[in-house]
């Protein structure tokens, strides 16, 4: 079933998004966050962090404020693991938020059981996109430039 082509994320039902869940899970195989290579060579110090001071320093030269947005996760991603990293990344990055220039909006924990939100368990689809932009565009820490 090509689910990008659902009208609406409410015409889902609950059968729908377990179907979709199982047909993610046949596809790829669920890998714990011990066997996640994404998390292998994890550090938070680095060639990334001077990259993102980098940027941070930029935006202050230029008066740019640098919103960063940690996105939405499903509880199934985030197994123990997973979390411990989750963790640690936050804690790294609200140590930035004292800058006036850095804003930081943690929704990873916005829908961890909305799986229709989903296009697989780490990833938004379209529906959750346009959940995220509403949310962001209600934010009162975001101060959104009106023409």
């Amino acid at each position: 079933r090509d689910w990008s082509s659902d009208v609406c994320s409410s015409d889902l039902s609950n059968d729908d998004i377990k179907t979709r869940i199982n047909e993610h899970y046949q596809k790829y195989p669920k890998v714990s966050g011990d066997y996640d290579n994404d998390y292998k060579s994890f550090q938070l110090a680095g060639k990334q962090d001077q990259a993102f001071r980098s940027v941070l320093e930029f935006t202050k030269k230029n008066n740019i404020p640098l919103v960063f947005i940690n996105m939405p996760l499903t509880s199934d991603y985030l197994d123990p693991v997973r979390t411990k990293y989750e963790q640690q990344f936050q804690k790294h990055l609200l140590k930035f938020t004292s800058d006036p220039h850095f804003i930081y909006r943690d929704l990873s924990q916005l829908w961890p059981t909305a799986s229709n939100y989903f296009s697989d368990p780490s990833h938004i689809n379209r529906y959750g996109a346009y959940e995220v932009s509403k949310n962001l565009a209600l934010d009162p820490v975001i101060s959104w430039t009106k023409k």
